[in-house]
């Protein structure tokens, strides 16, 4: 059945703001909370124009249990690196400073804004390496785009820099379909409209391919990571890169609405039921709506900073880390951006084993390790779709193994906090104002930033945010640097900025917020930045990314068990009342 929208339907949706519907856990059930992902987005853009004659809907007929890591090991690679030559030649150390010495073009900011319902693309691979080579797929109401390559990253500021163009791709005029439910799966499987090869000149790194209709419209931009596979990548003394980048395409996807379907809602249950929400969402679609924002806000801005700083840094994505763990632990350290809510079981195993041998881990964002997700084939190759079902009920491998629900993993199923790797714990969305208040100034964290016992970062606080539980989840020496209030349906609570050391010597980070990265930027989508946050929040991010790349930060860094104030201590003593967080009010009775 064809669930796609008119285009009408598109144009009126468009004058609407999305709003994401946020499941969390209620007394070990599932329930809706509803919120905004990006607070404020509109929905920017819709589904390519009807055809004639549309092709037969979208089946999901079977799906695949995750095999089991064994304690202590990591979890089997089940692909190889690229055996091509100029995809397994190591970089020499320092090629990060060199190629942010090439010329920038700041041209590729303008797509943050894009309107997919002119043109709209989709690749069909989440990464590539050298010697590989691209399906670009296009639909829209021209005949033809250009396709402008841009690699993310620092380039005197600009933040990118243009590696390749096409002038005039051709587009067809083809529909999305739908699975109906109970996946509510939708899918574009529209033809090929260019093959892009991958050549040297693709330096590896984060890149966003950016479709327009007409020269000089802003453009639909395609993210795209495109790997170091050489075999020494991360070995110390190999002159690789020390860190790699997660991109975190599943969570991407997870918002993406494209077609009208994302993981949180579909149009036409508006309830808070959300029946209609896809259970199983498809990368063979272009990014819309929140899930074509999320790399501008959470993962471009970590980019470009640690590029700023001369640092090497390799891009991987999820699902590379799922087919591929073993790269994990190559590294010295594991970057995650504002916002990596959905992580496969592989995921999880890879970066718990990296730990506990000697990788650092910083999360430079918060609502982390959140919901459990399995990857399965779609018709055009694997890993293309993405199964979350929320409910371990409606989950069809629920009952042969629990421990493949796709719910949350401090679920009684999984029971898997993710406080255990992170540190911190979820804690909610949706507060206005507020600020983080430093508790620890001699921490390394903040060596050289002239940050003072209670000074306030200014309006901070911004999207989802983490807390310190110290639970028996939370690990026994976490250290609580910096804090902020928060009264959130009335109860006093808090958000948090933490650090631990595990017995390996490795650091874990974690920032406690999503906006996290987008203020290092200085520029939020509908949240105000002051300035001095801005460059104490990018000091606090130079040094975590300069430490960990030296290796396990906790043989420098030990940790302490340092408890922030009680949140009724933070709430009292706060400088001024903008200075406290504020949710929604409690529930009349």
């Amino acid at each position: 059945m064809d669930e796609s929208p008119s285009p009408a339907e598109e144009s009126a949706g468009n004058r609407r703001p999305a709003r994401a519907a946020r499941w969390k856990a209620v007394a070990g059930s599932a329930a809706l909370a509803i919120g905004v992902f990006a607070v404020g987005y509109g929905c920017t853009g819709g589904s390519a124009p009807p055809v004639a004659r549309p092709g037969p809907p979208v089946t999901v007929t079977s799906q695949t249990p995750e095999p089991p890591t064994k304690a202590g090991t990591p979890p089997p690679d089940r692909t190889q690196p690229s055996t091509a030559a100029c995809a397994t030649r190591r970089r020499p150390a320092g090629w990060a400073r060199t190629e942010n010495a090439k010329p920038g073009d700041a041209s590729w900011r303008a797509s943050f804004d894009t309107d997919t319902s002119i043109v709209a693309g989709y690749l069909d691979q989440v990464s590539a390496a050298c010697g590989d080579t691209l399906g670009l797929h296009l639909s829209g109401y021209v005949s033809t785009a250009s396709v402008t390559a841009y690699r993310m990253g620092w380039y005197g500021g600009a933040g990118g820099r243009v590696v390749w163009s096409a002038p005039k791709v051709a587009v067809s005029a083809s529909q999305v379909k739908n699975s109906g439910a109970p996946t509510y799966t939708v899918e574009a499987s529209w033809p090929v409209a260019a093959r892009i090869p991958i050549t040297p000149e693709w330096t590896p790194g984060f890149y966003l391919l950016v479709v327009r209709a007409h020269p000089h419209d802003a453009g639909d931009a395609i993210p795209l990571v495109v790997r170091d596979d050489s075999d020494g990548n991360g070995a110390p003394g190999s002159g690789s890169s020390p860190l790699l980048l997660q991109a975190s395409v599943l969570t991407y996807q997870a918002y993406n609405n494209y077609g009208r379907y994302s993981l949180y809602y579909g149009p036409k249950d508006q309830s808070s039921k959300r029946t209609d929400r896809s259970r199983v969402a498809s990368f063979d679609r272009p990014y819309n709506g929140d899930g074509y924002q999320a790399p501008f806000l959470y993962d471009i801005p970590l980019a470009a900073e640690a590029e700023k700083l001369g640092l090497d840094v390799d891009y991987t994505t999820d699902i590379d880390v799922d087919r591929r763990p073993s790269q994990v632990a190559a590294h010295k350290a594991l970057l995650i951006g504002g916002h990596s809510e959905y992580w496969t079981r592989r995921m999880y195993d890879a970066a718990v084993y990296a730990r506990d041998n000697g990788t650092n881990i910083a999360f430079f964002g918060a609502n982390e390790v959140y919901w459990h997700a399995r990857l399965e084939s779609s018709p055009a190759g694997p890993d293309r779709r993405m199964v979350v079902y929320r409910q371990a009920a409606e989950d069809p491998l629920t009952k042969d193994d629990p421990s493949q629900a796709t719910v949350l993993w401090d679920s009684h199923e999984l029971e898997r906090p993710a406080a255990t790797l992170v540190g911190p714990a979820y804690g909610e969305l949706g507060t206005t104002g507020g600020a983080f208040r430093v508790l620890q100034p001699d921490s390394w964290i903040f060596a050289g930033t002239g940050a003072v016992r209670d000074q306030v970062l200014k309006n901070s606080l911004a999207g989802e945010y983490d807390t310190v539980k110290n639970d028996y989840a939370t690990p026994p020496d976490i250290d609580v640097v910096a804090a902020a209030p928060i009264l959130f349906s009335g109860q006093p609570t808090m958000a948090t900025m933490s650090y631990y050391g595990a017995k390996s010597g490795a650091g874990v980070f974690a920032g406690g917020m999503t906006y996290w990265d987008c203020q290092v930027a200085g520029s939020c989508k509908n949240h105000e930045v002051d300035p001095g946050t801005s460059k104490l929040l990018a000091a606090i991010t130079d040094n975590v990314l300069r430490d960990f790349a030296q290796g396990p930060a906790a043989t420098r860094h030990p940790s302490t068990h340092r408890p922030a104030p009680s949140a009724r201590a933070l709430i009292s003593s706060a400088a001024a009342q903008s200075d406290v967080g504020i949710g929604p009010p409690p529930p009349s009775h």
